[in-house]
């Protein structure tokens, strides 16, 4: 009935634990950054920090160190590297807290750099503890444990929140310091991260082959449709993560709830990206055994959130990702739709995520690092953009964006997952084979 806890259960249920508590801190510290920032300037006129600035120079940084990141990884060690990208996380979320305008960028940069080692290491120690048959099932649960992330700080954030129309610096506070412990908490929890399961010896590797490797694979005909699917990842990514639910805060029309709804915005989010790491896990066998399985996954995620957009451009006013507005959209905002919205946003992030790390494992198992770290560097160039334009471009605008890139993201996602030439893995009856001369195997 319960999957044995064997060694390699075990450590992705370790890695995903770590990775909860993390981004317990860092996913509400995102989802408010916004609102913060707007507070702060409320209180002291001279303070001039534009959120989605912020952001975006985040993932600039990111997209920056993901070319070194897999190098760091084999040169420090998966865990290690972990462990101190989390101090990383804890500075940046430390940093809101004084107020001040360079500690916040400075604390952008801190994240930015921080999540360009961590993403390639836990991609490499997932694929690391994962065999082909056991892939899916491992990915839904660290996807489930990771997206309850959301649910923790945001449940205290919506509490913090509840009946404020604008947000004091002791409710500021009291808020950040909470998520400062809950950072604490994953920085020591990465520090007893179990020993992987694989007996699979770290190759020797410096920066510059590693780089190389890394565009050996970016350059392959399978990932360069792949990368059509990762902008569109990126776009989505930066929506509900830091645009869909401060504009739902912006939107005053919401009346006094509006402030609050942004935690509960977060808190519909975990729903969605549990119940589509469910599907993941119980359908695992399924996926493994049906050659379409992972391309019906994508298109129920696509089609999640095309709804989602369609949603919020009638609900929402395209002058709400700017700030406080009075504005309306082409209807009464509805706080049932919203939070609709919202379900269905990360509903389908969860099942692109998902199926993205499931091809990448089966397709780039010896060279996971270096595929995992190209996925999030076309990813967090595509979310650094759109947390650039946020400030220059209407939500309707952006919304359209989002949905065309959905369907091109959508259909590249189909043609990558085809069965490939004699130089590629090709999937069949639930095995992975590659030729002798395909990149995956090769030894730089």
């Amino acid at each position: 009935m319960f999957p044995k806890l064997s060694r390699e259960l075990v450590c992705i249920l370790s890695l995903s634990v770590c990775f909860m508590l993390l981004f317990a801190a860092d996913y509400s510290m995102v989802n408010m950054q916004k609102i913060v920032v707007s507070s702060i300037a409320d209180d002291n006129p001279g303070f001039e920090v534009e959120g989605y600035t912020v952001t975006g120079i985040t993932y600039t940084m990111f997209a920056i160190t993901l070319w070194f990141g897999p190098y760091i990884n084999y040169a420090v060690g998966t865990r290690l590297t972990m462990a101190i990208s989390a101090l990383g996380y804890l500075f940046y979320v430390g940093s809101y807290a004084m107020e001040t305008e360079w500690a916040i960028y400075a604390g952008g940069v801190s994240v930015g750099i921080a999540a360009g080692t961590l993403w390639p290491a836990q991609g490499h120690y997932m694929i690391e503890n994962s065999s082909p048959e056991t892939t899916p099932r491992n990915v839904g649960i660290f996807w489930f444990i990771f997206m309850s992330s959301n649910m923790l700080g945001n449940i205290f954030v919506y509490f913090a929140f509840h009946g404020k129309k604008y947000i004091g610096q002791t409710t500021r506070r009291t808020a950040i310091y909470s998520l400062i412990v809950i950072n604490t908490l994953a920085v020591i929890s990465f520090m007893f991260l179990p020993k992987s399961a694989s007996t699979q010896k770290v190759r020797d590797y410096g920066p510059i082959k590693t780089m190389r490797q890394s565009w050996r694979i970016l350059v392959s005909p399978k990932m360069l449709w792949l990368v059509l699917t990762f902008c569109y990842t990126g776009l989505q990514q930066a929506f509900w993560n830091g645009i869909y639910s401060p504009s739902v805060g912006f939107t005053l029309a919401f009346g006094d709830s509006a402030k609050e709804l942004v935690a509960l915005s977060g808190i519909f989010m975990t729903f969605g990206a549990v119940f589509g790491a469910l599907c993941l896990i119980v359908l695992s066998g399924w996926i493994r055994g049906h050659r379409y399985a992972r391309r019906m996954f994508v298109l129920a995620g696509c089609t999640a959130q095309m709804l989602a957009y369609l949603i919020s451009y009638i609900n929402l006013p395209n002058s709400a990702v700017f700030g406080n507005t009075h504005e309306q959209s082409l209807i009464t905002p509805s706080a049932k739709l919203a939070m609709t919205a919202s379900l269905l946003l990360c509903f389908g992030d969860s099942c692109l995520s998902t199926q993205i790390y499931s091809l990448i494992g089966d397709f780039y198992r010896e060279s996971s690092a270096e595929a995992c770290a190209l996925y999030k560097f076309v990813k967090g160039v595509l979310v650094a953009v759109s947390f650039y334009w946020c400030s220059h471009l209407g939500l309707h605008t952006q919304l359209v964006i989002i949905a065309v890139m959905a369907v091109v993201g959508g259909a590249a996602f189909f043609v990558a997952d085809r069965p490939s030439d004699v130089s590629h893995p090709v999937r069949k009856d639930n095995i992975v084979s590659t030729s002798s001369n395909g990149y995956e195997n090769s030894k730089v």
